[in-house]
């Protein structure tokens, strides 16, 4: 009996160390990815979004631009707000059309609308707490910290780091999730 539990502790610890090995490499390859998107002077994408409001839900594409100090925002569907463009800068949103500025209403307490959710993703991937990094399939799954109660879970190609989707919960709903196609740094 104690040669079978010695044998079955040695097995874990020689377990343990590719473990901390696979953590380590994961840490790091995100750690590549922040340093890109900081070290960008411009980032490109397209996000289909759906914002949940708790008793409807909003479809959008939306495509965007950052350059590091702002970031351009254009709603591409659906058809009746197709060409409303969003500038952006930290703790800023403003829309307009053909030069009326309309309001962006929050989906959550943290003040969080469908426009504002793609620079809280950015800031997130740049500079957030993360609490949690793990493999999801062929993805890199990280949890970030974006708000007092708000959370951004972002799922990224293993091998390319690009993101491929997101989801923003606070209080536990998730109120944004984001598909993510055409990722282009610079």
């Amino acid at each position: 009996m104690r040669k079978r539990f010695l044998s079955a502790l040695m097995m874990t610890l020689l377990l343990l160390p590719g473990c901390g090995g696979r953590e380590a490499r994961m840490e790091k390859a995100f750690g590549s990815l922040r340093s890109a998107v900081t070290a960008a002077t411009s980032i490109t994408f397209r996000a289909s979004m759906t914002a949940d409001r708790g008793d409807t839900a909003e479809q959008y594409v939306l495509g965007a631009a950052c350059d590091g100090q702002k970031t351009e925002i254009e709603i591409l569907s659906p058809a009746l707000l197709a060409g409303v463009k969003a500038s952006a800068r930290r703790g800023e949103t403003d829309l307009a059309y053909e030069g009326v500025i309309l309001g962006a209403g929050p989906l959550d307490k943290e003040g969080t609308t469908p426009v504002s959710a793609i620079p809280v993703m950015l800031d997130a991937l740049a500079s957030a707490y993360v609490e949690l990094l793990w493999r999801d399939g062929d993805f890199l799954a990280a949890r970030l910290y974006v708000g007092e109660s708000s959370v951004l879970t972002v799922w990224l190609d293993k091998d390319t780091m690009t993101p491929q989707a997101a989801e923003i919960a606070a209080d536990g709903r998730t109120v944004v999730t984001m598909l993510i196609s055409d990722w282009q740094l610079r």
